[in-house]
């Protein structure tokens, strides 16, 4: 799938944020990304998350399987531009518990 210079730079600005509070982000190159693929994983002590980013909200019929990894206690997310500070909260306070939910996911 090949992603819009906005679609690029808000990507870039996700991972770049993640990246300075600390996480290990694992992308995923735009030219062979598929939908279903989250956009990064991301790794900070014994937490991992998946993350899917769009451009625009998702309508709950196109929705990534974010809790596809939830057995194996990963978080999964699905951010647009829209979720920044959503996504910021969640990248600078979010801890996985046993099952895959985040503690603050009540």
């Amino acid at each position: 799938m090949k992603l819009a210079l906005k679609d690029l730079k808000w990507h870039d600005d996700v991972a770049a944020l993640a990246r300075r509070l600390g996480w290990t982000v694992y992308e995923q190159g735009s030219q062979q990304q598929r939908q279903e693929d989250p956009s990064f994983v991301a790794v900070k002590g014994g937490t991992v998350i998946v993350v899917w980013l769009r451009s625009a909200a998702v309508r709950p019929s196109r929705m990534p399987p974010v809790d596809r990894f939830s057995g194996a206690a990963v978080a999964g997310y699905c951010w647009s531009p829209a979720d920044m500070a959503k996504a910021r909260m969640v990248l600078m306070s979010v801890a996985v518990a046993p099952g895959g939910q985040p503690d603050d996911a009540a």
